[in-house]
């Protein structure tokens, strides 16, 4: 039995790498025409086209031919930590980097058991929600998850040990989603987040992180299309923020270390809490716990001392990256389960998408790729 190309399986790669139909037909030498001929399955293309496209959007030929897994429950809505002027081909590229994360999973989860979700959603309107019900919102899941209202270490951890995958976007030549710094989305009744940590600073990744599980918790019922209107967004983001700061910095313990308006002292918080300076005067801000005058006094320091951007202690700090799907993957190939050629071949996906997706190490799939040689042996 000759196995057939998936059409739509070229608008997803192409779709991935932010491409237009233009921008690849330009880049194998076809009409637009062609390949939109392709996507939808019209005419099926040659081998040698099929390797063309292969190559020019870094897919393995296999990914090609990979047949859809049937969708067991609905997904909600995308939402991004982002710039307002992201381009929405690079938005729509999002969506198959949530995609993958959860078909991996769904592969890794034939011989591994992941941790059960507890992950609280409400079951009010969200535009019943008050800043105070958020703010107790955010203490109350402090406490179901044993957080108290100490300062917060290891926060991927803390999520992942919840049930939430979490992995970092998969860059690529084609696109680098510069812009945004994180989204999430529940699929298949599995929370995910993906995160930009390379140009961001840890204290503003773990922000973000913490937005993004607002959103999880708060703004699951709202519709794809609500989703897109501004209005909606907006409000959804202020109150993605507001649990991010309340849960990062708890009013219960947070004030107590506010002692100075000076920056050195912020820098001090900043080194305990784990979050951005700019962050912790906002904070500051919200709960009146300075005046006006020294709220303003900190803002023109931090212009004057260019900390906007680039704050003290930016280098330092680090973020732990996500661990459950490469200690996923660990556990399999050290148990002889699976090897990493067969992975490879069954995910479909380019070794530089698996790499960033299941947190592995930049030379993890070389010896894939490389002979054996042969061995000086003493006589």
């Amino acid at each position: 039995m000759i196995n057939l190309i998936i059409p739509s399986r070229i608008t997803e790669a192409r779709e991935a790498r932010a491409m237009s139909m233009e921008d690849l037909a330009e880049n194998i030498g076809v009409t637009r025409q062609a390949i939109s001929k392709y996507e939808r399955g019209i005419t099926s293309p040659s081998p040698e086209m099929l390797q063309a496209i292969s190559y020019s959007l870094s897919f393995p030929l296999d990914f090609f031919y990979k047949t859809e897994k049937k969708i067991n429950a609905g997904s909600s809505s995308l939402f991004f930590r982002s710039n307002s002027n992201i381009p929405k081909k690079i938005k729509n590229a999002c969506k198959y980097q949530i995609k993958w994360t959860d078909e991996v999973k769904k592969q890794l989860e034939e011989y591994v058991d992941f941790i059960e979700r507890d992950v609280p959603t409400i079951d009010i309107e969200y535009n019943d929600l008050t800043f105070d019900d958020i703010e107790e919102m955010a203490l109350s899941i402090r406490r179901e998850w044993g957080l108290g209202d100490e300062p917060i270490g290891d926060l991927i951890g803390v999520l992942e040990n919840r049930g939430i995958i979490i992995t970092q976007f998969a860059t690529n030549k084609f696109c680098e989603f510069k812009g945004i710094d994180a989204f999430s989305c529940w699929k298949d009744g599995t929370p995910y987040i993906i995160y930009h940590s390379i140009t961001k600073s840890a204290v503003r990744t773990r922000f973000s992180i913490l937005h993004e599980l607002g959103h999880l918790i708060m703004h699951n019922s709202i519709s794809e299309s609500d989703s897109l209107k501004k209005d909606i967004v907006d409000f959804a983001d202020m109150q993605a923020d507001r649990f991010a700061a309340a849960f990062l910095l708890p009013a219960t313990s947070f004030p107590n270390d506010i002692r100075s308006t000076s920056l050195v002292s912020l820098e001090a918080v900043k080194r305990k809490w784990g979050a951005a300076m700019s962050t912790i005067i906002r904070r500051c801000e919200t709960l009146e716990l300075l005046t006006d005058n020294q709220v303003n006094y900190l803002k023109r320091q931090m212009t004057t001392q260019k900390y906007w951007h680039k704050e003290p202690l930016d280098d330092v700090l680090n973020i732990p990256a996500p661990e459950i799907l490469r200690d996923a993957i660990y556990l399999l190939i050290d148990n002889g389960i699976i090897t990493k050629s067969s992975f490879i071949n069954s995910s479909a996906l380019s070794t530089n998408d698996l790499k960033y997706i299941c947190g592995l190490p930049d030379a993890f799939f070389d010896e894939c790729d490389q002979r054996k040689k042969p061995a000086l042996r003493l006589v």
